[in-house]
């Protein structure tokens, strides 16, 4: 049950138990329609029939400046009822933003959506998702058709399993999934907390995949120091308070890894991952099928591409990932990152000079650690 009041404050898990009801009776404590908004990072020109609900075209408004807003009304499922319709929409906008890598958003009260759409309603709802589309980090706003339709696809796809697994990895799997949404939302604002977010996805999905007794590892002596404490008391006590400090790792950065290793493993990513300007060349090739524009997404000369390290390189990638992660949670330190969005496709490249010699390394883009979190996150999902 969620507050009678929500007061323009969002509390998640309220959107959890309103997109998919626990097997339980749901009281709706007012009948009628229920409606929600979607708040998107693109145009919408079609309809989206999702299993549960619908999703209506897109209305653009027009903000000051290069901004504009997108807004979609969405006819909720039956059992949402009109009091506080608006937490189906967050949860949706969470999934729609998890699938397609584009921030989206709902509104924060059912304020709205009790209300027919005017022109003052229609700038009131722009202001709360507005979208640069032109200059310095604009948003490709118009997608080719082919590109929404797979969005289309795998929402429905997504959704649909959301519905059909364990209520206990549904709850999961969505608090993964808002932590992608937090993430693509907060990336202008910080990067670093965008960057914590998006490796804290995958990584509360990992610590469920992944038991820690699968990556555990004892000390390659410890046959030889059992044996010893067999005689001496002193070192027995030692080896105990060993043995319990180790009982107490939970090896996270190893269960992040090896889940990122099975689900989506670096030989996949040039698939799941696509070159940062591929939306604008698609967006082109629909409009003008005779404009050629493979030179724009093609591999630089200068650029690094997975199948170009070996996977000690990979697995310290991955490694340092997970630290850059730990350093902004424990000291509020940025990752080491010189550009928040790359015209690399994978990697960016970082020199340091430690005091005696310069050493090169290899960042992870942070659209790659996007990619790695919806593609290990799904596959996950498909292997339940």
């Amino acid at each position: 049950m969620s507050r009678a009041v929500t007061a323009d404050h969002i509390m998640f898990d309220e959107c959890i138990s309103t997109f998919r009801v626990n097997g339980e009776q749901h009281h709706r404590l007012h009948n009628g329609p229920s409606h929600s908004y979607l708040l998107t990072s693109f145009e919408l020109p079609t309809q989206w029939q999702l299993p549960n609900c619908i999703v209506y075209p897109s209305k653009r408004i027009i903000l000051p400046g290069a901004y504009s807003a997108f807004i979609c009304k969405v006819n909720n499922p039956e059992w949402c009822g009109s009091h506080n319709s608006h937490l189906y929409g967050i949860a949706l906008s969470s999934i729609v933003t998890f699938v397609s890598g584009r921030p989206c958003k709902s509104t924060r009260d059912d304020y709205l959506c009790r209300r027919d759409l005017t022109e003052v309603n229609a700038v009131e709802l722009g202001i709360m998702h507005p979208i640069l589309t032109a200059g310095p980090g604009f948003s490709q706003v118009l997608l080719s058709a082919e590109t929404l339709q797979k969005y289309n696809n795998e929402v429905v796809h997504l959704v649909a399993r959301l519905h059909t697994v364990p209520y206990q990895k549904y709850v999961v799997l969505m608090q993964a999934i808002r932590l992608v949404h937090l993430s693509l939302l907060n990336k202008r604002d910080d990067f670093g907390l965008a960057y914590l977010l998006i490796v804290s996805a995958i990584e509360s999905v990992a610590q469920h995949a992944i038991k820690r007794d699968k990556v555990k590892k004892n000390h390659p002596d410890e046959n030889v120091w059992s044996e010893r404490a067999r005689h001496d008391k002193e070192f027995s006590e030692v080896l105990m308070a060993y043995r319990k400090e180790r009982g107490q790792n939970q090896y996270l950065k190893e269960r992040y890894i090896n889940f990122i290793n099975k689900f989506a493993p670096a030989t996949g990513w040039e698939k799941i991952v696509s070159h940062p300007l591929q939306d604008v060349a698609d967006y082109v090739r629909s409009v003008s099928p005779t404009h050629k524009m493979d030179h724009v997404v093609e591999k630089g000369y200068f650029e690094k591409y997975p199948s170009d390290l070996s996977t000690e390189q990979i697995e310290t990638i991955l490694s340092d990932s997970y630290t850059h992660r730990s350093c902004f949670i424990h000291r509020g330190e940025q990752p080491p990152h010189q550009d928040s969005k790359s015209f690399n496709r994978f990697f960016q490249e970082r020199e340091e000079y430690d005091g005696t010699k310069i050493i090169k390394r290899l960042l992870p883009n942070y659209e790659l650690l996007v990619g790695i979190a919806q593609c290990s996150i799904k596959k996950w999902i498909d292997s339940i």
